[in-house]
């Protein structure tokens, strides 16, 4: 039984890189435009720690850095499982294949990570590390693209 991947159309990929590119002057704001007053907001938190744990509570937050992270983790989903603008059957193919070994990487790079980073730190690379593993899984998938399309050059000129 062979299970077909539900992928986004095409134009998808569009609105992920534009999502992404609105991401990265929210994470520059956050982090070097001195977070301006007007991203400060009150929203509902099940959690929420600095000076003190709180649960359940309406909490102040500059909301920035969730904006960043809201569009570049929407758009990279979006650039990632959408077709390509001439899709083939055997991608799906490379597609599994780049999932499987993007899946591998991650697994090794947040086991290596917890011998590395301690205290809040490592809290901060587990966060990341979903982003680190659509990211390598766009890498492997181009990467076999590539392949792909020299295989067929190659095949081609015997």
């Amino acid at each position: 039984m062979q299970v077909k991947l539900s992928l986004f159309p095409f134009k998808a990929k569009f609105i992920g890189v534009a999502l992404m590119v609105l991401a990265i002057p929210f994470a520059y704001l956050y982090f070097f435009g001195g977070r301006p007053d007007a991203f400060n907001i009150k929203v509902f938190a099940v959690v929420t720690t600095y000076l003190e744990t709180r649960y359940f509570v309406i909490s102040q937050t500059n909301a920035l850095d969730e904006l960043a992270a809201i569009f570049f983790i929407s758009g990279i989903t979006l650039f990632s499982f959408s077709k390509e603008r001439f899709e083939k059957e055997h991608y799906e193919s490379l597609r599994t294949k780049a999932l499987i070994n993007a899946l591998f990487l991650t697994i090794l790079l947040l086991l290596i990570s917890f011998l590395f980073f301690y205290g809040l730190a490592i809290l901060i690379v587990t966060f990341s590390i979903f982003i680190v593993f659509l990211l390598t899984y766009n890498i492997f998938f181009r990467f076999f693209l590539l392949q792909n399309q020299n295989f067929q050059l190659t095949s081609k000129e015997k």
